[in-house]
């Protein structure tokens, strides 16, 4: 149980130390804040899709289209109880923190942290899962996570439809379906393009974090019980949900390391563009990213040997 523990972390480690770069970049202006944003949007419109459907074009035959839709019931369910959970605490707060506070807790690091991860230890097939996963985030974080931002943003139809989680699945998918695979003078540049994603993420993590004062982190307790809900509280939930059912180990697994993942990257975005507390939101990403260093691989340990 410890070998599978320090396997994780060490794995881990390995993503820390690109973020460490990050920060060294973020630190001394190699990165800037609006370096940061448009490595942020290759990410997201670029490198996402490709991830997607590289990973779904590396599974055919494989994995069944059955085992992809139960991935996206699953992580429905996931989904919704973190938002449930997440709404039983800092009820007597201030507005401009529990909104934040509150997307913090909901909504994890998925994508630039739950993916690295996933595709270290699970590989293609555990991406491919975590892209379905991701789909499903997506759509939440433009509906309830927007509406908890900004309750008077309306809610964009066309943004949902073609925000990039859904663009590669919209892709992608079909091709999977069919089971056709694509020309290698199409497959390997998304698949090239796909390899840049965790690198990549991580640098923007760790240049996200250089922003934050690192003295100030450690002295707000709400941050602390933010904490241990978005890493410990609602991973044990989902744990909790997968238990009794004989889910595929590979998919139990993408949604508990997707779950206990830290505080979205997008929560401070959320935040700076809707006129919420972006302070409070970077240092909820930073703390919750340091700890999940210790709470990703322990997760990662309970799925292994009870899922």
């Amino acid at each position: 149980m410890l070998s599978s523990f320090f396997t994780v972390f060490q794995k881990g480690f390995i993503l820390f130390i690109m973020m460490a770069v990050g920060y060294v970049c973020g630190k001394t202006g190699m990165v800037t804040k609006r370096g940061a944003q448009q490595i942020t949007s290759v990410l997201m419109y670029v490198v996402a899709p490709c991830l997607t459907i590289s990973s779904l074009q590396s599974i055919i035959g494989e994995v069944s289209l059955g085992s992809l839709l139960i991935t996206g019931g699953l992580s429905v369910l996931a989904l919704t109880a973190s938002i449930l959970v997440s709404m039983l605490f800092f009820r007597n707060s201030i507005y401009e923190r529990k909104k934040v506070l509150r997307f913090a807790m909901a909504y994890s690091n998925s994508g630039f942290m739950g993916i690295p991860l996933v595709e270290a230890v699970l590989g293609s097939m555990g991406v491919a899962y975590a892209a379905v996963y991701n789909a499903i985030f997506n759509l939440f974080v433009w509906t309830h996570g927007l509406k908890i931002m900004n309750s008077k943003q309306r809610i964009d139809l066309k943004s949902i439809i073609l925000n990039p989680g859904l663009i590669g699945l919209m892709i992608g998918l079909p091709l999977f379906a069919f089971s056709y695979k694509l020309p290698n003078l199409i497959a390997v540049p998304i698949s090239s393009l796909a390899s840049l994603n965790t690198p990549l993420a991580m640098i923007v993590v760790g240049s996200f974090i250089s922003k934050v004062n690192l003295k100030e982190l450690f002295i707000d307790f709400d941050l602390y019980k933010a904490s241990f809900v978005r890493l410990l509280l609602i991973p044990l939930v989902t744990f909790a949900l997968m238990v009794p059912f004989q889910f595929d180990h590979t998919l139990a697994t993408t949604i508990l390391l997707l779950s206990c993942a830290p505080t979205a990257a997008i929560t401070a975005m959320f935040a700076s563009q809707f006129g919420g507390d972006a302070k409070l939101a970077s240092k909820s990403v930073a703390l919750t990213t340091l700890f999940s260093m210790l709470t990703m691989p322990l997760f990662s340990m309970l799925a292994q040997h009870f899922l």
